[in-house]
């Protein structure tokens, strides 16, 4: 059996699955890869059978979540890690080998995320993970390497190892037999922010995700979403991560924490809405409308559950959450690198 099982979601695009199964079988040893075909329509299939046979092939014949998607290939793996990783990614030399030693050499660890660094600016961080993630107390993530829009060049500043809040879905290595347990992603979150659910979860039931920095891949960033209308997708993208966020908050702080932090939460979205019209205000409008419905319907369940069943405290955590605002530290005192922030 292999050591790792690589488990990839694609929906359209031969170019770049090509090009992230060549990088694989190249820079990759000991490791099956499970590639679900998310109701593609190009001719990915017929290259990806040609070219690379030993990849084991799933399709869908509708187009369904990327939080659904990865769950399916989880439960048809079978190797002791999983490594969710994006389609529009290049690995690197032993990449998945640096992961696995990360994993192994902290005994708490269950999760474990590379470098990840831009595909066409090599000497920059890649907005989606960068060095490894972490929150503020509202609940905003950020990495090292990126607040917000602002991506720091790779200097070396972060070639520690060391453990993180959240590892980033664009390659995520995880013991499978903890994520299986564990929930695997939500699917109600349909798509983005999944795997900082899936993290804050990890995190309550007292288990760790480390950053590996010998291990370097790089990411194009939002493929699947740049091939639809740019005014619809920037709209669908915005609702997703706003209200997966919040989603995030709400089932995962404890009751007394959430009471202090959600109303300031709230009005720094209504101030995002404000300022960032129109797009904003609308995922804005829709998110408030459809809130509580969602709430009741599907997660008021699944934040008891997480709650009766958490084994580390919201107190516990702090040296992972930062207690200052990263809106405040960015947008009003001009900060803008993670060691400005979090220390």
């Amino acid at each position: 059996m292999a050591k790792a099982d690589i488990l990839i979601v694609h929906l359209n695009g031969e170019d770049i699955i090509k090009q992230c199964l060549g990088s694989i079988k190249k820079n990759t040893k000991d490791a099956d890869i499970y590639l679900l075909l998310n109701n593609s329509q190009d001719k990915s299939e017929n290259i990806v059978r040609k070219k690379f046979p030993k990849v084991k092939i799933y399709k869908t014949d509708k187009t369904i979540g990327f939080a659904e998607s990865c769950n399916i290939l989880a439960k048809e793996a079978k190797s002791r890690y999983l490594i969710f990783l994006n389609n529009d990614t290049i690995v690197g030399k032993n990449w998945l080998d640096e992961m696995i030693k990360t994993v192994e050499k902290h005994k708490n660890c269950v999760a474990c995320q590379p470098k990840i660094k831009s595909f066409f600016h090599k000497e920059d961080f890649e907005y989606a993970g960068a060095a490894g993630g972490f929150i503020d107390r509202y609940g905003y993530p950020f990495c090292r390497g990126r607040i917000f829009n602002i991506i720091e060049k790779d200097k070396g500043q972060y070639n520690d190892e060391m453990r993180i809040f959240w590892g980033c879905g664009v390659c995520l290595l995880v013991n499978r037999n903890f994520f299986l347990k564990s929930g695997g992603f939500d699917e109600d979150f349909f798509m983005y922010a999944e795997e900082l659910d899936f993290c804050w979860r990890t995190n309550l039931y007292s288990k760790e995700i480390w950053f590996a920095p010998k291990s370097e891949i790089y990411h194009i960033g939002s493929y699947t979403t740049k091939q639809s209308n740019l005014s619809i997708k920037n709209a669908k993208k915005d609702y997703f991560i706003t209200r997966n966020h919040l989603l995030a908050l709400i089932k995962n702080y404890s009751f007394i924490e959430l009471t202090k932090i959600l109303p300031l939460r709230i009005f720094f979205e209504i101030v995002a809405a404000i300022r960032f019209a129109p797009i904003r205000t609308l995922s804005f409008a829709k998110i408030f409308i459809s809130m509580p419905w969602i709430y009741i319907s599907k997660f008021h369940k699944k934040r008891s559950f997480i709650q009766k069943n958490r084994k580390a405290s919201d107190n516990k955590l702090k040296s992972l959450i930062s207690k200052k605002s990263i809106v405040v530290e960015h947008f009003l005192k001009g900060k803008d690198k993670f060691n400005e922030i979090f220390n």
